[in-house]
């Protein structure tokens, strides 16, 4: 999963690549008094980041690829390659 941030500071800003996995659908809301299963690993989120020149406005993934496309707040468009950034995860 790729996402792009908006912070206050331009050069604050970055294309975040996610890896979440364990998680797990859940059918009922669990009860109070209930613990969750011991054999069941907890839901982990991994990110790396790249950094991004201003506000991330629109953002798009090629699927199947490491290539991303991003459109910032001044209306410039930026193709990125976060191949190293999916290796980290």
């Amino acid at each position: 999963m790729a996402a792009g941030s908006q912070a206050i500071k331009r050069k604050d800003n970055k294309i975040y690549v996610m890896k979440w996995s364990n998680l797990h659908k859940t059918l009922n809301k669990p009860d109070a008094d209930s613990d969750a299963s011991e054999d069941e690993e907890e839901p982990t989120l991994h990110h790396e980041f790249v950094p991004h020149k201003g506000a991330v406005n629109r953002l798009k993934t090629l699927h199947g690829s490491h290539i991303v496309a991003t459109w910032n707040d001044e209306s410039e468009v930026g193709i990125y390659d976060v191949k190293a950034a999916l290796i980290n995860l």
